[in-house]
């Protein structure tokens, strides 16, 4: 593979965003280059000097849409893109933690990535059946479908393992990941830092990591709301699906690549709905319910990205680098959103079960057409 160095310049975004440049890609076309003239010692002295553009990356909530970010995700640590903070909610979470658990030197995919993208039968299954430790009511009270057991929950994330537990602290010595919830009791977000809380992993800490985790990704109905300290608290998606606001205040952190799923049809969706047959009740409900809990928690993302340029805009005729805002600093940051199109949500398809592939795989083909040099 070809590892390319990354210098400070900027990627190309989208009109709604602050103006940059195309990245600087070094490494090609060399021998085209008056710098095959120079000596190893000047090479080496050139790279020593540049300066790396550090990126912040948001894996928003998104259910079975997941698979792109983990494809672009996947693509700029095989790139050597340097991404120094991450945040997470909904399904994101699951992404972040295994590509904090995967083996960047000796691995090809994050672990549990790969047994999803083997694209089997019995691992669709098995998949469905241990995914988070989730487990039916017995007694069923109309209140939520499903309980989390955290030690298969645990178990299934890999966490068990101590080789996995020894690339989490190695990986969190390297960047920021904060996760992003919603205190329901308090009405209002909350990030849990998560290298603060595994400042030292064992067994105490990842009981309360697995407290933040779940809690970062708990929708109602589906299941039940977390308690901790006294609150509820359930996925961020609902006030935030695209949590930005801890990227713009890191200073560690000079660019932002966020994903945004709301590029989807749903006007063709709900006329689906509307002209399907009568006798197909019970299945439009399910779609329809579906259909509605997605709205609820991606369109939101309309303001949270206008918020950012607003971010931007202001620092900029202000002519500032960074501004003090409601007692929290904000930097002026490049703001690059990819938007797949018409992505499904569904967390698990047995209708089709291509679709994780072919998501994962258009993410890391968009990543690298967002790097590609002018």
């Amino acid at each position: 593979m070809t590892r390319r160095l990354y210098r400070r310049a900027h990627l190309p975004i989208p009109a709604d965003a602050a103006q940059c440049t195309r990245p600087v890609v070094y490494g090609q076309s060399v021998a085209n280059l008056s710098i095959v003239l120079a000596s190893a010692s000047d090479r080496l002295m050139q790279r020593e000097e540049m300066t790396m553009t550090r990126y912040g990356f948001v894996a928003s909530g998104g259910g079975y849409r997941s698979f792109y970010s983990a494809g672009v995700l996947v693509w700029l640590k095989k790139n050597d893109v340097p991404v120094v903070h991450l945040t997470s909610t909904s399904s994101g979470n699951n992404i972040v933690v295994d590509y904090l658990l995967w083996d960047w030197q000796s691995e090809e995919l994050p672990p549990v990535l790969t047994r999803t993208l083997r694209l089997d039968v019995t691992d669709i299954f098995h998949i469905f059946s241990n995914f988070l430790g989730l487990r039916p009511q017995l007694l069923p009270t109309g209140t939520h479908l499903f309980t989390v057991d955290r030690d298969s929950c645990r178990k299934s994330l890999l966490l068990d393992e101590p080789r996995r537990r020894e690339l989490l602290a190695e990986h969190l010595k390297t960047l920021r990941w904060d996760i992003r919830a919603t205190n329901l009791s308090q009405r209002r977000g909350h990030f849990f830092r998560v290298n603060e809380i595994l400042s030292r992993i064992d067994d105490a800490s990842l009981g309360t990591f697995m407290s933040a985790f779940l809690a970062g990704i708990t929708t109602l109905p589906y299941f039940k709301a977390i308690t901790i300290d006294g609150d509820y608290y359930i996925e961020g998606g609902y006030l935030d699906n695209t949590p930005l606001r801890t990227l713009f205040e890191d200073d560690e952190v000079d660019e932002i690549i966020a994903v945004d799923f709301t590029d989807y049809d749903y006007h063709r969706e709900l006329d689906k709905l509307y002209h399907s047959k009568s006798f197909i009740l019970p299945f439009n409900s399910i779609d329809t319910h579906l259909l509605v809990s997605d709205m609820q928690l991606t369109l939101p993302n309309s303001r949270i990205f206008a918020q950012a340029t607003l971010i931007n805009e202001m620092l900029k005729a202000m002519g500032k680098a960074s501004a003090e805002i409601g007692g929290k600093r904000y930097y002026a940051k490049p703001l690059h959103v990819l938007r797949p199109k018409d992505l499904e949500s569904m967390t698990i398809s047995l209708k089709d079960s291509s679709a994780q592939k072919r998501y994962f795989e258009l993410g890391q083909q968009e990543a690298a057409a967002m790097f590609k040099p002018s």
